[in-house]
């Protein structure tokens, strides 16, 4: 296998992630020949008028020659679409590149490979933006995030190797977890969040009085994901459904408590509901804010009540 920095990438798909992890790569000093394949040209010329990519195909049987690893940047179903066509293409080429991807769910991801192709390593980056497209790339997005890849007994060992050590070089803590683990836990912590800022948007949306039109900052960050990508989270909540019933009926049993609480006018056990939702929260800062320089200052500060209030 090519050395890290020198091995030809070709992106299948280019957007926001893929986009950026290109940028990544470069910024990090990548000599290899780093290109994009992609049905429509449009977006491909504007990450190559960008910087972002060296060059590009429309053939995808042209685009995986002579490449060491072909990265896969679509949305969840046309990334399965595409790893059941890849075995195939590959063979009749005679290229073994390493393959990987970064679909947000990985169960049924993996399972559209139906061949065998031990040089594939599932992968999901925990980074992103309510932004879409390659216009939008940044070079940071990868900066302190979490890169989780779900090997199985079959995928070779230098292909999870290089892989992890790709995702490394651009700023990136590696997990290693099983898929049906990372979709559990992905369902619970992105996906689930996701369907919750979409259904408050639209109960907004709904409101005679407008509300959307009075919001401050807990609205704006309740609600940003809500710009997201509508086909890629289309995909999410076909593809990772039962998953994302399970985290979606226990965030619902939380609210039905709450809702309780709030009828019953339990003030103590109110708050003790929400200094319990705050320790956890803060607990998890270094997390969440990877690069946040102020976490420390945080999470040293007071545990005493916060007396501001949200403002626009």
């Amino acid at each position: 296998m090519a050395p890290i920095n020198t091995a030809n990438v070709v992106f299948l798909g280019l957007g926001l992630i893929s986009g950026s992890l290109a940028l990544a790569l470069k910024r990090g000093g990548w000599v290899g020949q780093i290109t994009a394949w992609g049905p429509r040209a449009p977006s491909l010329e504007r990450g190559l008028a960008l910087g972002v990519i060296d060059g590009y195909e429309l053939e995808l049987s042209e685009a995986i020659k002579g490449s060491d690893v072909l990265i896969i940047g679509a949305p969840p179903i046309s990334t399965g679409e595409l790893l059941a066509r890849l075995p195939a293409l590959l063979k009749a080429t005679d290229a073994t590149p390493i393959v990987t991807d970064m679909a947000s769910m990985k169960g049924w991801v993996i399972d559209q490979m139906t061949d065998s192709y031990p040089r594939f390593v599932p992968g999901h980056p925990i980074a992103g933006s309510e932004n879409s497209g390659v216009t939008a790339a940044r070079a940071d997005l990868f900066d302190g995030r979490e890169a989780i890849l779900t090997p199985d007994d079959t995928t070779d060992p230098e292909a999870l190797k290089w892989v992890a050590a790709m995702w490394e070089s651009v700023g990136s803590r590696v997990t290693i977890m099983s898929a049906s683990d990372h979709d559990a836990a992905l369902a619970a912590s992105s996906h689930s969040p996701h369907m919750l800022a979409y259904a408050l948007t639209k109960a907004l949306d709904a409101d005679a009085l407008s509300p959307m039109r009075h919001g401050g900052g807990a609205l704006r960050d309740m609600t940003r994901i809500a710009a997201s990508d509508p086909v890629m989270w289309r995909d999410v909540a076909l593809t990772n459904k039962e998953s994302l019933i399970d985290a979606m009926t226990a965030v619902e049993a939380q609210l039905s408590l709450l809702k309780a609480l709030i009828a019953e006018g339990d003030g103590e056990q109110l708050e003790r509901y929400f200094t319990t939702c705050r320790s956890v929260r803060r607990a998890h800062d270094a997390v969440l804010n990877p690069l946040d320089s102020s976490v420390i200052t945080q999470l040293s500060e007071t545990n005493e009540p916060d007396k501001g209030q949200d403002t626009p």
